[in-house]
């Protein structure tokens, strides 16, 4: 988020771009099984415009979200592991 120039959004007063992001971070309580089409449906369909955000999105799936991602998320018992 800082590489991209998103943390300075963070804690502005747009509100369209500091609730977004801060909704990003509840990602973490969900299930495993329910983040990606969490992330899709609520919020890659509600993105607000900027190439920025869009980049961030795009890592976050790169990185964490896509089954095919660097750190996938893996399941069991519910518990979040990462590799």
């Amino acid at each position: 988020m800082q590489s991209s120039g998103l943390s300075k959004q963070y804690g502005k007063k747009d509100f369209e771009v500091s609730q977004f992001l801060k909704k990003i971070f509840g990602l973490s309580l969900l299930p495993p099984v329910e983040v990606c089409d969490c992330f899709a449906l609520e919020f890659l369909s509600n993105l607000p415009n900027g190439k920025r955000l869009e980049q961030f999105c795009d890592y976050l799936l790169e990185n964490y979200i896509d089954a095919d991602s660097t750190f996938p998320l893996l399941f069991g018992q519910n518990v979040l592991h990462r590799h």
